[in-house]
């Protein structure tokens, strides 16, 4: 029943969990104790409840340690390291990690694909640690496992390899005994590797590799400085994207932006048609004037085609600018609706479907006398979990539960925790005044606004510290994103790029904001975000 929950009941869910691990301790069943608190520390991870999930995971292998069963121990062990990779702690997870390893590999007949699984886990947090080599080494044991039982997954290993070399060359750091590895088990270069990932059977199918195969790509394009090849990939990316994700509720929201964009291009085509019209007519009237030999009243005329043309102009470009912003607009509106709608299906849908296969599932242990049968069953239950688990974090990504519920300061605390634990630099969130409650809207804008301020600081900064704060004064709402980092010229960024700073700067003008931008090369970046509390912001 909990698993059929939906993410926001989660109160409920661990309620029914409780309820199951009270039946289970009156009959002393170890196995049913061990599997709820596994279960309960799934839910935990994907809630953000991070350090109750741990605690909740050394419960879950405690008792399998009474029972004793290596399998389940080593299937709890392996989300175990997964939450202690989440939360930043690679080292902790290494231990889980190589623990699991060591049961797989004395299995009988052993897993290949969870084999993989774990050193691809290894690999991850190598590739953290910036032991690039023993990150590789892993990567290529987890292929030669994917690859023994032909499975598709050997196109993550190949993909992490050949984005860990790109990333490594664009921080100057040598790659040459990465490369001595890959060539020792046939791959020429990270190009190859890609090379080989696209023509994969079954790959042309799974949009999620193709994304991930472009992704890599455009990393190699930006690399060689290529960015016109690296746009065109993104935009043909965005594409597909679209075109996947199209349903009735999209469709709906591109007929509206259509009827928008129709509208105001009928209305510059109106505007270009008068500037036409007044030309003609000034001209008419400049030629009367010159045949009436009135130069001073021909200057005149001039004079006045002149300002008219002028002022034709920028009501010309007057127009395009409230088009542009129009379109902004609609595009945001529609893109959270989109973000909203996705994460919804996703976790309602796909989510609750997977769910009910895991019920259903469940119901089948009983009917497995031979250890063989038991172990394949236990096997299918935990990719049935990974799989829960996976949806509910993309859905999460998507549209945050916290923001809904509890707010923009629990969300906006919540990912900066994140960021710190997953990134290299410090981070920091810091409240100050009386907390006051904006609308859905405001609330939804402000969030991505730091998400992108971030994402920047991620791709960019190559910052030590990170502060974010939001201040509540009776007039004000003011949020900083203030970075360490390497910094840059704010006059200097190219036409077309930028779009990170365009993002934040049109979400900010969405809400009724001002943005300001403060940088300068080795002093750190600055960004501030001031709202005026009206009644519309005010509680």
């Amino acid at each position: 029943m909990a698993w059929c929950l939906g993410f926001d009941q989660m109160d409920k869910k661990t309620a029914y969990l409780d309820s199951a691990a009270a039946k289970f301790s009156v009959i002393e069943d170890y196995y049913g104790l061990g599997n709820v608190s596994d279960t309960k520390a799934v839910f935990l991870t994907e809630y953000g409840s991070l350090n109750e999930a741990l605690l909740s995971y050394q419960q879950a292998f405690d008792y399998f340690l009474k029972i004793p069963d290596a399998e389940r121990q080593a299937g709890v062990l392996n989300n175990w390291a997964i939450a202690e990779y989440t939360s930043g702690n690679t080292k902790g997870a290494l231990n889980k990690y190589e623990k699991a390893l060591k049961f797989r590999l004395k299995e009988q007949p052993i897993s290949h694909i969870d084999i993989a699984r774990l050193y691809q886990g290894m690999g991850e947090c190598h590739r953290i640690n910036g032991d690039l080599d023993l990150a590789t080494k892993n990567y290529l044991q987890g292929y030669d496992h994917r690859n023994e039982a032909n499975n598709i997954g050997v196109v993550e290993s190949m993909l992490s390899i050949a984005s860990m070399i790109y990333a490594a060359a664009e921080q100057n750091i040598d790659t040459t005994s990465i490369s001595e590895l890959i060539q020792g088990h046939g791959f020429k270069s990270a190009r190859h590797l890609i090379e080989i990932a696209e023509q994969f059977n079954g790959v042309a199918e799974r949009i999620g590799f193709q994304n991930s195969i472009m992704d890599v790509k455009r990393q190699l394009y930006v690399l060689n400085k290529d960015y016109k090849t690296a746009y065109q990939l993104l935009e043909q990316q965005k594409k597909i994207q679209e075109e996947y994700k199209l349903s009735e509720s999209s469709l709906e929201a591109m007929a509206d932006m259509k009827v928008k964009f129709e509208k105001d291009q009928l209305k510059i085509q109106l505007l270009e048609e008068e500037v036409i019209n007044q030309k003609s007519q000034d001209r008419m009237t400049t030629l009367l004037f010159s045949l009436g030999g009135l130069l001073l009243v021909s200057l005149i005329a001039l004079l006045y085609y002149q300002n008219r043309v002028k002022a034709g102009q920028l009501e010309l470009n007057e127009a395009n600018r409230e088009q542009q912003i129009i379109s902004m607009r609609s595009m945001l509106e529609g893109q959270e609706k989109e973000r909203t709608r996705i994460a919804r299906d996703l976790h309602d849908g796909l989510g609750n479907l997977l769910s009910s296969l895991k019920v259903n599932i469940g119901s089948l242990q009983i009917n497995f006398d031979d250890n063989n049968s038991k172990k394949i069953y236990g096997t299918a239950s935990q990719m049935i979990d990974e799989a829960c688990t996976e949806v509910r974090k993309i859905a999460h990504e998507m549209m945050p539960q916290s923001l809904k519920k509890l707010g923009l300061r629990k969300a906006l605390d919540d990912l900066v925790l994140k960021m710190d634990a997953v990134h290299d630099f410090d981070a920091q969130f810091h409240v100050h005044g009386t907390e006051k409650i904006f609308d859905n809207n405001t609330n939804i804008m402000l969030f991505r606004i730091v998400q992108e301020g971030l994402n920047n600081i991620v791709k960019y900064a190559q910052a030590k510290e990170v502060l974010v704060q939001i201040t509540y004064s009776e007039e004000w709402f003011d949020l900083t994103i203030e970075d360490d980092g390497k910094g840059f010229e704010p006059e200097a960024i190219e036409t077309g790029k930028g779009m990170g700073l365009k993002s934040i700067a049109f979400r900010t003008d969405f809400i009724g904001g001002t943005f300001d931008l403060n940088s300068r090369p080795g002093v750190g970046t600055l960004v501030t975000i001031n709202i005026p509390l009206d009644n519309k912001h005010k509680t």
